[in-house]
């Protein structure tokens, strides 16, 4: 009877150590809290500051690459929404084109390209994605509370470039992930290489009544958040508390996106994927 008891424990340890290990290889986990969200001393729509809470968060280590985007468009195909497709696979800038092409049905990723992020994705794209894989955009409260972790205030240019790729080391094009050291809790490019859509529509005045606890943007608007700065932005432009806007329709070389799973009940769908981590139900 002790040695079954002892099997069983011993199967749970395993369970549960192998599912850690799962999560550990595509995800960081985030702990909540409070902080102080925007700037006095940034842009209009950085202002006023104020206090925000968040709740436990899943965040993928780095922004999602283009093998991972054509498992999800061999599954889902390249589907119209909004007023564009998910992806422009006839994107191009400067000679650059898009790396992901369709060829009888199928998609498939150009030789050499495969850990760089993907780009010429719209929002809508994005966050079919992220809810395919049983996710979701982050916030943009949650973009910060994690951009928090590494810099509380602006940038010293040095320790910028540590971890990010903008103008000034980029080589001004896009760069394959994790070529820079990770900011905690061990995510990487969060800064620079690509800007990220995040889940909130934008509006300039949003932080003079924004929900205190968990924050998710405004109802409605005609562009969406993004956060972070690119491989084309000058690296005194990039801060934890600098926003910028595109509308969702737009498939843009500079902006691509990394996933969140929150574990919170406040989340609005049911993520499989949480379900497969060994979370409850939303």
């Amino acid at each position: 009877m002790m040695m079954r008891i002892s099997y069983i424990l011993l199967f749970f340890f395993l369970s549960y150590f192998s599912l850690n290990a799962q999560i550990d290889s595509t995800f960081v986990f985030v702990h909540g809290g409070r902080f102080l969200m925007g700037s006095d001393a940034g842009q209009e729509d950085e202002r006023p500051v104020h206090r925000v809470r968040v709740s436990d968060f899943y965040v993928s280590r780095t922004e999602v690459t283009n093998a991972q985007f054509v498992k999800f468009l061999n599954a889902k195909g390249n589907q119209r929404q909004g007023n564009t497709q998910w992806i422009d696979l006839n994107g191009s800038w400067r000679g650059y084109k898009n790396p992901i092409y369709e060829k009888d049905g199928k998609f498939y990723v150009r030789p050499g390209y495969e850990n760089y992020p993907v780009m010429f994705v719209s929002w809508w794209g994005a966050e079919a994605y992220c809810e395919w894989v049983g996710g979701r955009l982050p916030t943009e409260a949650e973009w910060e509370y994690l951009a928090r972790q590494a810099f509380a205030g602006n940038l010293p240019g040095d320790s910028l470039l540590a971890v990010a790729l903008v103008r000034e080391n980029s080589g001004y094009r896009p760069n394959p992930v994790a070529q820079k050291k990770p900011t905690p809790p061990g995510v990487y490019d969060l800064f620079g290489n690509m800007a990220e859509w995040c889940y909130d529509w934008y509006d300039a005045e949003y932080y003079k009544h924004s929900r205190r606890k968990n924050p998710m943007g405004p109802e409605n608007g005609q562009m969406k958040v993004i956060r972070g700065g690119s491989w084309e932005t000058f690296a005194s432009s990039v801060r934890p508390t600098n926003r910028a806007a595109l509308g969702p329709d737009n498939n843009n070389i500079t902006v691509g996106f990394r996933v969140v799973i929150p574990t919170a009940k406040w989340t609005k769908f049911v993520s499989n994927t949480a379900v497969q981590y060994g979370h409850k139900d939303f």
